[in-house]
């Protein structure tokens, strides 16, 4: 069964520029994953400034091994020193998603 993660980010705004950076390194290397279906990055256009990912892994095996990676590690240490506040992860499982 596919697991869908959806990830917030808010970093400081004198952060919000290296945040990005950060968060597009772990992109490309979480795309390399050999379960993860998808890694997407969204940027807030209202409101305050954060950052959204909206990942797919093929099970949760591999969510697993993503969040013991040493890339993901690596982003969990550089980002948090950035944050406004708190990450915040929902992990989910499909009801009714398009093909």
């Amino acid at each position: 069964m596919s697991i869908y993660v959806f990830a917030s980010v808010t970093p400081k705004a004198e952060h919000l520029e290296a945040a990005e950076q950060i968060l597009r390194a772990a992109v490309v290397q979480s795309r390399k994953e050999p379960g993860c279906l998808r890694y997407d990055l969204f940027k807030s256009v209202q409101g305050e400034a954060s950052f959204q990912f909206y990942e797919a892994y093929v099970d949760q095996a591999a969510l697993v091994a993503h969040a013991q990676s040493a890339h993901f590690l690596t982003l969990k240490e550089q980002i948090t020193p950035l944050l406004a506040q708190p990450l915040t992860i929902s992990i989910t499982s499909a009801v009714d998603v398009a093909a």
